[in-house]
């Protein structure tokens, strides 16, 4: 919410109630004030939402925010708010498209980098590598940089693959997680694996591009 203010846009936290979240009347009506959605952080995602069983290594999970947020990006791939995803936000939007997750990393794919660096939040971990002339490249003003990380799950896709339903993906880490994708024909859809919101309040200029270009896309 920071972030969001920091850069002249005007946030508000509300999610909508299940009741709300599976009536699709009530879902827009519930939206229709609202000039952009942003899907923030948290705990994970339930794996039956995408038809697995738990890890062993699941962390905690919330079916009433999954339930929420999962009638909201659903919603919004079929319309034209502006999105913003964050972490937890951009594998709710792969699973809303389809997708399974990663659920665990260091067990399902050890890598020699580091993408759970709980503190500090705005602490570097590794880099990104951005595709060139993507809206997140113009977004961020930048195609190659440093983020942080603090995740243990991940988008399940081969190295090879640059397209998720709707997503083209646009972003990865050096050993291949994805870190970025959007949808080039949506007036702005974006989701990050980072955490930007941390990086902004550290003077991150990649960041604070990032949520500017967002809030400019909501007053459009």
């Amino acid at each position: 919410m920071d972030a969001v203010r920091g850069v002249g846009g005007e946030p508000g936290l509300e999610l909508p109630s299940v009741e709300v979240a599976t009536d699709e009347e009530a879902l827009k009506a519930f939206l229709r004030p609202f000039q952009g959605i942003l899907l923030p952080g948290g705990v994970d995602i339930e794996p039956s939402r995408y038809g697995e069983k738990p890890h062993p290594k699941l962390g905690p999970v919330d079916p009433g925010l999954d339930e929420g947020q999962l009638a909201v990006a659903r919603l919004a791939l079929r319309g034209d708010v502006p999105v913003l995803a964050i972490c937890r936000g951009l594998q709710i939007m792969g699973v809303a498209a389809g997708a399974a997750l990663v659920q665990d990393l260091p067990s399902d794919k050890p890598s020699d980098i580091r993408h759970d660096v709980k503190e500090p939040k705005h602490a570097l971990a590794h880099e990104v590598i951005v595709a060139a002339g993507s809206r997140l490249a113009r977004a961020s003003e930048s195609a190659r940089f440093e983020v942080n990380s603090r995740h243990h799950q991940a988008l399940k896709l081969g190295e090879s693959d640059a397209e998720l339903g709707p997503f083209r993906i646009v972003a990865r880490a050096p050993d291949g997680i994805v870190e970025g994708m959007e949808i080039p024909d949506h007036p702005f859809i974006i989701a990050v694996q980072w955490h930007p919101e941390n990086l902004f309040l550290v003077g991150d200029p990649q960041a604070r591009a990032l949520f500017r270009a967002f809030v400019e896309a909501c007053r459009t």
